[in-house]
């Protein structure tokens, strides 16, 4: 794997007093933004004949694990310097997903080390340990977490050490235009005494980040966006978010935006839920997302693109980063990857995450073949509808089934399947199951059947 590791370090992060920092889009390196919008998605299934299918708003799970039995961490390897790797590998028994993750065109996903001093197979686990171990879990049932211990760090004030869980993806794959991530994380019982406001950069911890890449074919890119947590000046805890070019580029530091947000309490000592979602865009229509607990801590709307339009290319999903004093420690769980909200637009899951049971199977489902006549092309169309299920905390969605395969998900309780050419006198049954967002799924509803 040839990626430079100075490239993705997450460097210069906003830090300083809780005073937020003004608004600065000035500098000669500026270029003019380009609103765009793209989104297009196209579903063609083939049995015998060619079957087509209309556009789905349900968000797809792209990945998931909670760290369970047949996932274990590699040994550390790639020694340079200060820097090093770990993978994660196998497949999670509990969610049937396989390490490394795959997701977004991922060329590496695992634990990327940096070091306060050179690091080698004897002294690495001096400076920074990680494992995959079995404690009590948000709901107090045993779990797997992946832990990630940083030791030794710099002084107060200078971190230079770290142990990030990356996915990391090459620029010329295109961007990761929308995504919703999400993982249940925990803070130590002394981590509020491990962040310092009475010295410069001692007050700031990194929670989650992502850098663009791909300037000049390597890793610098133009736009970061960060979330971190902030010890101010009386003591107390807050999250602070936000967008800047400092992304390992050859530019001064411009801020593009910051949010601060001192209602929403920094949890500390327990497990809470931590979701964020993006869409990039040049235009009104970017967004950043996020919210603690199922309590939105930002949701800015806005452009969200750098100068030159440069992709992500590295995703910090979570990481033991800070400026205060060692040991700084991760503890998450339950980690979820997604293209896009699952619970609805700008809604947290926190309350679908206990939800065990599946929703009612729907029913009354019809369906009414239709064959075109009115054109040479030979064409006909299964018209399929249902009555909606329920569930203790809500549908997201219906996965149809036509012999037996699963050939589409829709969040509506109609469907037209589309069936080209000429009729072969092919029988196809239907079926209809209900999902929710946490997985569960119904059984099946009744069968209707059609020839065509």
């Amino acid at each position: 794997m040839e990626i430079e590791s100075s490239a993705l370090l997450s460097n210069n992060v906003l830090v300083g007093t809780d005073k937020v920092p003004q608004l600065n889009r000035s500098g000669s390196n500026r270029k003019t933004r380009n609103a765009f919008c793209r989104k297009l998605f196209v579903a063609a299934c083939f049995i015998g004949a060619t079957i087509t299918a209309p556009v789905t708003q349900a968000a797809n799970l792209l990945f998931k694990s909670n760290y369970g039995a047949g996932v274990a961490l590699g040994p550390v390897y790639g020694f340079t310097e200060n820097y090093a790797w770990q993978d994660i590998i196998g497949t999670d028994k509990e969610t049937g997903y396989s390490w490394p993750i795959k997701a977004f065109g991922a060329k590496y996903s695992g634990i990327h080390l940096w070091a306060y001093e050179t690091i080698d197979s004897t002294n690495v686990n001096d400076h920074i340990e990680n494992m995959i171990r079995p404690v009590a879990g948000p709901d107090g049932a045993t779990v797997n977490e992946l832990f990630q211990s940083v030791k030794i760090k710099g002084p107060v004030g200078v971190a230079k050490a770290l142990a990030s869980l990356q996915v990391i993806r090459h620029w010329n794959i295109g961007d990761v235009n929308e995504a919703y991530i999400t993982y249940w994380y925990k803070y130590e019982a002394d981590f509020p005494d491990k962040l310092d406001s009475s010295i410069s950069a001692g007050n700031w911890r990194s929670q989650f980040g992502w850098k663009t890449g791909g300037y000049e074919n390597t890793y610098a890119g133009d736009y970061r966006f960060f979330l971190n947590v902030i010890k101010g000046k009386d003591g107390k805890l807050f999250w602070r978010i936000g967008g800047d070019n400092v992304a390992n580029g050859p530019w001064d530091r411009v801020i593009d935006w910051t949010e601060d947000n001192k209602i929403v309490p920094v949890p500390v000592d327990k497990w809470f839920k931590f979701e964020v979602y993006w869409k990039r865009s040049g235009g009104s229509d970017g967004r950043f997302w996020a919210a603690v607990d199922g309590q939105e801590i930002v949701d800015r709307h806005g452009p969200n693109m750098g100068d030159y339009n440069l992709p992500v290319t590295r995703i910090t999903i979570n990481t033991p980063y800070s400026g205060g004093y060692a040991t700084v420690e991760s503890h998450s769980t339950k980690l979820e990857i997604w293209d896009g909200f699952p619970c609805g637009d700008g809604v947290s899951c926190y309350h679908s995450d206990a939800d065990i049971a599946a929703p009612t199977a729907p029913n009354s489902l019809t369906g009414d073949l239709s064959i075109n006549t009115k054109t040479k092309t030979k064409f006909a169309q299964t018209s399929l509808s249902w009555a909606a299920a329920t569930d203790n905390v809500g549908v997201t969605g219906y996965k149809i089934f036509r012999n037996r395969q699963e050939i589409f998900t829709t969040t509506t309780t109609n469907y037209v399947d589309k069936i080209s050419g000429n009729p072969t006198g092919g029988l196809y049954t239907y079926s209809v199951k209900a999902i929710d967002a946490a997985g569960n799924v119904s059984s099946d509803s009744n069968q209707v059947s059609v020839v065509y």
